[in-house]
């Protein structure tokens, strides 16, 4: 199954910075055993580089590499084993390289102008970030008959409680989100708990 189809039928990303090859592991563990089999790592951390390598050792699990920001993350993305990349804005020559090197890019976009840009240059599923502090579930319905072609997926403050006013609206295909695998629990190790949370994330 591609990245996408899966992205499609979860209706969920789990997002995180890891630092260690353990929390790869960890991580990795938790998402087979809660059968949501992929994970947005975001290059938040420089130790997050050097650990991204160790997913070649889960095949299973879709990797996605987030806040992707010049030309040498989409190559240490594709290096690897990254299924997708994901950028917190839009860069006409990131989306370019991206086709150059045959990966998937989700541009992040927030208004009009960033969506006209992203759809100008072919991108139909698009970011829309940071989603409660651009104006939320509100904003992404108001842009359903301005941009009929177009499937977000909302990323920032996005949690258990309002999740599903997101993915209750037509437009949206998933929402990311770091409140299902949280920082505190990735540094104390609480790999049953992890799991736990993501089995209740999942529709």
């Amino acid at each position: 199954m591609d990245v996408i189809q899966l992205i499609k039928n979860l209706k969920i990303i789990p997002l995180g910075t890891l630092v260690s090859e353990e929390e790869v592991i960890g991580i990795c563990n938790s998402l087979k055993t809660a059968e949501v089999p992929i994970i947005e790592v975001t290059l938040r951390d420089e130790r997050t580089r050097n650990i991204l390598k160790y997913f070649k050792n889960y095949p299973e699990i879709k990797l996605c590499v987030g806040t992707v920001r010049d030309i040498k993350d989409i190559d240490l993305a594709i290096d690897s084993g990254a299924s997708l990349v994901i950028t917190p804005g839009f860069s006409s020559t990131l989306s370019n390289y991206a086709i150059q090197k045959n990966i998937q890019l989700i541009p992040g976009t927030q208004t009009p102008s960033d969506i006209m840009q992203a759809s100008e240059s072919g991108h139909r599923i698009l970011k829309f970030f940071p989603a409660e502090l651009s104006g939320g579930v509100d904003r992404i319905n108001a842009y359903k008959s301005v941009f009929p072609d177009i499937t977000f997926i909302p990323t920032g403050g996005i949690n258990e409680v309002n999740m599903s006013s997101y993915l209750s609206l037509q437009n949206v295909m998933a929402i990311g989100s770091s409140s299902m695998i949280p920082n505190d629990l990735i540094k104390n190790k609480l790999w049953d708990e992890i799991t736990e949370r993501l089995k209740n994330y999942k529709i």
